[in-house]
């Protein structure tokens, strides 16, 4: 069992985007959770291994996945597969969004 505070969190935010990213290293061989708000697109991603989930807190966005597109309110859960590519915009003025992910190396998170 382990606690991550939001202190101990990583904040990252850029053009559109802000997020704390809870490292938790010894969860599934490396897991990262992250509380992150969308003001703007995301920008296309490709994952790896791993799939992505998102759970939908509060707010209305599109996501494109492999070409297809689902909208999602509050209250959705939107799982991006492995080796998917994915791209998210919100339809909301804000869409806020729980993540659960892959280990992320946070040294890498875009400018």
């Amino acid at each position: 069992m382990a606690k991550v505070t939001r202190q101990q969190a990583v904040f990252h935010a850029r053009d559109g985007v802000s997020a704390y990213y809870y490292q938790l290293p010894e969860i599934n061989s490396g897991t990262t959770v992250a509380y992150a708000e969308f003001k703007g697109e995301h920008g296309q991603r490709t994952i790896g291994e791993r799939s992505r989930i998102y759970y939908i807190l509060e707010g209305d966005a599109t996501f494109m996945i492999n070409d297809e597109k689902f909208d999602a309110t509050a209250g959705d859960t939107i799982a991006i597969p492995s080796q998917g590519t994915y791209n998210l915009w919100p339809k909301s003025e804000v869409v806020k969004v729980l993540l659960i992910m892959e280990l992320l190396d946070t040294s890498k998170l875009p400018k």
